[in-house]
């Protein structure tokens, strides 16, 4: 370790220098506070012995100059006094020193002092490699999560888009990197559409994870063991299940035990697209909004149980005659159950006026002023809790 002595007595720098090197330690010496400072200033040493009446300044000084320097590591400082008192020590600490050493100098008691020291520094330095080895964790944790938001992103469907004539579009706002909540909108075969809504409860990783397992798992495919198709042995070698089937075969993968305490709410549709009737299906998901083009906004479905909490839950599924340009919005209690400042919660009726108000809106001005208004109601851009919608539109051409 090498060691900065500052005094201006020529002697007490040789004594010290020779001591302090047959003891294996790499002495330097200089004789005030400037050219300790200036020596400091190029080269990295992490032990200063100074004494503390030198001309041209102290050691007390000296003690507040280092400390006033912006360092990667510490510094240890021991003060050389012959006033080693109370009001002494009180002053020397305040400036910075670590430690004192009462003069005529006992070599020996040098000598623990700076082993004492050293256990200090090695101390200091073992907590920055453990907070160094923390920030890169965290940055890779930060990347990480940063790459599973652009995942689930991109499990997302395109907003806005159409299918056979049927119109979507929709919010996502994860209420950390990556969300509970996902949706998705997509062809099931020539004249079929499904779509979803799901809330996982919880939030962050955990829920995420639940999301986009379930969202790979619901797929059209039949190869990928779809629970939205049963396979036939004669053509069109397949039929669509009825969306409370679905949710009920949902309910019996998906329960929740001791080592899974997560669960989910849903709403499941299939939308015929040349009759544009709709056979839903709610589990313990906040009631969609139906918005017909000629009539009052009104809520469908009363709730029902939310996926995992029990195998005896029974679905019922909810048929809907839409109609061309009739609206269908499925929204996240995050929407709903969002606080204002004095907790009162942005409500369902609430949302279901707006959807009243700006029913002669295209649904992608819709769904800005929407975002607008609930982060006006909370007073802030960050969202307490998963924000999703999803909205569904009937009628219109294709994008």
């Amino acid at each position: 370790m090498k060691i900065l002595v500052v005094d201006d007595t020529r002697l007490t720098q040789m004594m010290l220098k020779r001591t302090l090197e047959k003891l294996g330690y790499d002495v330097f010496c200089v004789s005030n506070i400037q050219s300790a400072l200036d020596y400091l200033e190029d080269e990295s040493v992490q032990f200063v012995i100074t004494d503390w009446v030198m001309p041209g300044g102290n050691g007390p000084e000296l003690c507040r100059k280092i400390r006033d320097k912006e360092s990667t590591f510490y510094t240890y400082i021991i003060l050389m006094t012959s006033h080693v008192n109370t009001q002494a020590m009180v002053d020397g600490m305040d400036a910075g020193a670590d430690d004192f050493v009462g003069k005529p100098i006992q070599l020996d008691e040098l000598h623990a002092r700076i082993r004492a020291g050293e256990r200090v520094l090695q101390l200091e330095k073992k907590l920055q490699d453990h907070n160094k080895k923390l920030i890169d964790a965290q940055k890779t944790i930060h990347q990480d999560l940063q790459l599973a938001s652009t995942m689930q992103r991109a499990l997302l469907p395109i907003c806005p888009s159409s299918i056979n004539d049927v119109h979507i579009d929709g919010l996502f706002f994860p209420s950390a990197y990556v969300s509970g909540d996902i949706f998705n909108f997509f062809r099931l075969d020539e004249k079929h559409i499904g779509f979803y809504s799901i809330d996982v409860s919880g939030h962050g990783i955990a829920a995420a994870m639940l999301s986009f397992t379930l969202s790979r798992l619901l797929t059209p495919d039949l190869n990928q063991g779809s629970p939205l198709k049963k396979k036939l042995s004669v053509a069109p070698y397949y039929e669509l299940i009825p969306s409370e089937q679905v949710m009920d075969s949902l309910n019996r993968q998906f329960q929740t035990d001791a080592s899974n305490t997560l669960y989910f709410t849903m709403v499941y549709g299939v939308m015929n697209t040349e009759t544009l009737h709709i056979d839903l299906c709610q589990a313990g998901h906040p009631p969609p909004i139906y918005l017909p083009k000629e009539g009052a906004a009104k809520f469908i479905g009363d709730g029902g149980f939310p996926v995992g909490i029990t195998d005896i839950a029974e679905f019922e599924s909810i048929d809907i005659s839409f109609g061309k340009q009739d609206r269908l919005y499925i929204y996240s209690d995050g929407i709903s159950e969002c606080m204002d400042a004095e907790e009162e919660m942005f409500g369902s009726d609430r949302l279901l006026s707006f959807f009243e108000e700006t029913r002669d809106l295209p649904t992608d001005e819709v769904t800005k002023q929407l975002e607008n208004r609930i982060r006006l109601w909370q007073g802030t851009d960050k969202f307490e809790d998963d924000v999703s919608l999803l909205v569904i539109e009937g009628g219109r051409k294709k994008c």
